[in-house]
């Protein structure tokens, strides 16, 4: 998409909401001229044509309008939404706090799962990207459980098996 046609998108949405207010304005204008002829006639035949003319052509306006109202109104919304989820990538890439990301060395750390707690290496947390690193003193703080296939409790009392992710 080139730079004229951004630019054209950008304002035709700016003028849509606008222009729907004109559409209204005019819609109930039409509606107040149809009023005011079928006002002045004392029978009900010579007020049908004003208010099936008059009246029927406000209503339309006044619905288009109010159409093109709610089109802008999601528009603006999708496109604040759209800066906002923008915004949140963009944190997601710098990085905030690394969290979720494996510390480089896991000497004394356990992975923490929803409800228990394993050793780096147990297949029960291996692939998950959604496991945080703790010690076993901050898992048994949380309520955590030690896992039964890795028995993660054994390992912190002999650190002779050391963890290094390169």
């Amino acid at each position: 998409m080139n730079d004229f046609q951004v630019r054209l998108k950008k304002g035709i949405g700016r003028f849509g909401g606008g222009f729907s207010i004109l559409l209204l304005g005019l819609g109930l204008l039409a509606i107040l001229f149809a009023w005011n002829g079928a006002a002045g006639e004392p029978y009900v035949a010579a007020q049908l044509p004003y208010l099936m003319s008059g009246g029927f052509i406000g209503l339309g306006l006044v619905a288009v309008a109010c159409t093109m109202m709610n089109i802008n109104a999601a528009r603006v919304d999708r496109a604040r939404m759209e800066a906002k989820y923008d915004a949140l990538m963009a944190a997601l890439e710098r990085g905030l706090g690394g969290a979720g990301a494996a510390p480089r060395d896991l000497r004394g750390l356990v992975a923490a799962g929803s409800a228990s707690y394993h050793r780096p290496e147990c297949r029960l947390v291996d692939g998950r990207e959604d496991v945080a690193y703790l010690t076993p003193e901050e898992a048994q703080a949380r309520s955590l459980h030690a896992c039964r296939v890795c028995m993660p409790e054994e390992s912190s009392t002999g650190s002779s098996n050391v963890t290094t992710l390169g």
